[in-house]
């Protein structure tokens, strides 16, 4: 693409000294010609690092993917504690959550999973067993040993999900 610029020529008012400026269209026409200028510029050190900072942290953890992964999963702990009455049995409603994100996701977001699998597990263990989390004394054990548990089970549904769709999608 060519590089259109512009130059032009002002008097400033009272000190009659003049004054060049010049313009680049270029931003118009080429929609990339700002991200280059802005890779090449050192001096907009600042706003470069924020956006690879950002963009690195969007590749590595996504807000939105997190909060859908929480839903689904809280949903899913909470139908199959109810319909399975058995101690534990919310576990496999997480496995069945990430096992979802993971056959459905084209990319990989086991922090997601891992994440909203710890959560929904420990809380779940909070309101189940409340009377001896606050009086037992054995609270934040039992939370911590319920969100770890969340977090294996919720990783290892989200391998087995991405496996799942990769020998779906795979040319054989």
């Amino acid at each position: 693409m060519s590089r259109d610029r512009t130059r032009t020529r002002e008097r400033s008012g009272d000190a009659g000294e003049e004054f060049d400026a010049e313009f680049e269209l270029d931003s118009e026409l080429d929609p990339d010609a700002d991200e280059d200028r802005t890779r090449a510029d050192p001096d907009d050190a600042s706003g470069g690092f924020r956006s690879r900072a950002a963009e690195r942290a969007g590749a590595l953890f996504a807000p939105r993917i997190f909060i859908a992964a929480l839903l689904v999963t809280v949903g899913a702990l909470f139908a199959t504690s109810t319909f399975i009455p058995l101690p534990g049995a919310g576990l496999a409603g997480v496995f069945a959550a990430a096992f979802l994100f993971g056959a459905v996701l084209k990319d990989r977001r086991y922090a997601e999973t891992v994440l909203s699998g710890a959560l929904a597990a420990g809380g779940s263990a909070v309101l189940d067993f409340a009377v001896v989390a606050l009086f037992g004394g054995v609270g934040l054990p039992l939370v911590a040993v319920a969100g770890g548990l969340g977090a294996v089970v919720a990783a290892v549904g989200t391998y087995f999900g991405r496996d799942l769709r990769k020998g779906l999608t795979q040319d054989l």
